[in-house]
């Protein structure tokens, strides 16, 4: 189980290692349950794109997998 700051670090810090500025980022929220035990999380940027990060990535420690997800915003 994670943590609401360890959700976000996640994924702000992933979202930087692939070239971007992670001030794009607006909203990280959790979807299909609570921070703790959501199936997939949805990240909005600035522009309104969104993607989305499942948790078993998170799970399974996928960052390869995580960051396709963080390219692929529509």
């Amino acid at each position: 189980m994670r943590t609401r700051a360890e959700v976000e670090e996640l994924i702000q810090r992933l979202f930087q290692e692939i070239g971007y500025d992670a001030a794009e980022l607006v909203q990280i929220k959790p979807k299909d349950g609570t921070w703790e035990n959501a199936l997939s999380y949805e990240i909005t940027q600035k522009d309104g794109k969104r993607a989305k990060i499942y948790r078993r990535d998170l799970d399974d420690a996928n960052e390869q997998g995580m960051k396709d997800a963080l390219r692929g915003f529509k």
